[in-house]
């Protein structure tokens, strides 16, 4: 029972093309517009030296990749921001996408993103894991992070797959890829897990591999016990 509605569960989550067609994707300090048709548009903001705008075409390549054909562009960053790149779109969740990223900086940067209503935004990304703790032991653990996060919306965070090895002991492994989100995902993390009373001790440990595109993973210990819900 539980498999068949695990299954159903990834049969309903979005695919990369829903994630990114007729998009808008990025910050404060660049975007880019993934529009229908296949026409890109990449928007380097620089209220000191001026906007660049970056022109061209992209499509869908193996069903989870997109690569960017740059043709025209206008504005002082040009040289190093008209450049052709692919980017290779991972679904982690309903609202969590992560992205392996040739584009060049500060364009599309690798990691984790939270997408919503045909826009994503590059946040910090948090994976929640654990080898055997049961699904309302790791739903608890996530809502509580996602309800720390309400206001602040800095990061995204979802439920990985199983790991191989026991969990016998929680800790937080932090990945080497941006050390600034890194740090900022320990700090998150140890600040709203002290609040969480029944969660328990937690140890901090560095990623063997700095490739990972989330910049924390959170792995709960087996047997965690959240507390039961208050009767509304």
């Amino acid at each position: 029972m539980l498999t068949a509605l695990l299954a159903l569960s990834l049969s309903q989550l979005p695919t990369p093309i829903d994630f990114i067609d007729n998009t808008e994707i990025g910050d404060a300090r660049q975007y880019i517009g993934l529009r229908s048709r296949g026409v890109y548009e990449g928007h380097l903001v620089d209220k000191a030296k001026g906007d660049t705008v970056v022109s061209g075409s992209w499509k869908m390549l193996n069903g989870d990749t997109i690569e960017v054909k740059a043709t025209g562009c206008k504005g002082p960053a040009c040289k190093d921001a008209k450049k052709d790149y692919t980017a290779k779109v991972g679904v982690a969740a309903a609202r969590a996408m992560t992205l392996q990223s040739t584009a060049p900086a500060p364009f599309f940067p690798s990691g984790s993103y939270y997408c919503h209503y045909l826009g994503c935004e590059p946040r910090i990304g948090i994976e929640v894991l654990s080898k055997a703790a049961n699904l309302k032991g790791l739903h608890a653990v996530e809502d509580h992070l996602i309800e720390r996060n309400k206001g602040r919306n800095s990061t995204v965070v979802w439920i990985g797959p199983r790991p191989e090895g026991a969990t016998t002991k929680s800790r937080i492994e932090i990945c080497g890829r941006d050390p600034v989100k890194a740090k900022a995902a320990l700090e998150e993390l140890k600040a709203d897990l002290a609040l969480a009373t029944w969660f328990g001790e937690v140890t901090v440990v560095e990623a063997p591999a700095k490739d990972c595109l989330w910049d924390a993973r959170l792995y709960v210990r087996d047997d965690v016990q959240p507390p039961p819900r208050a009767k509304k």
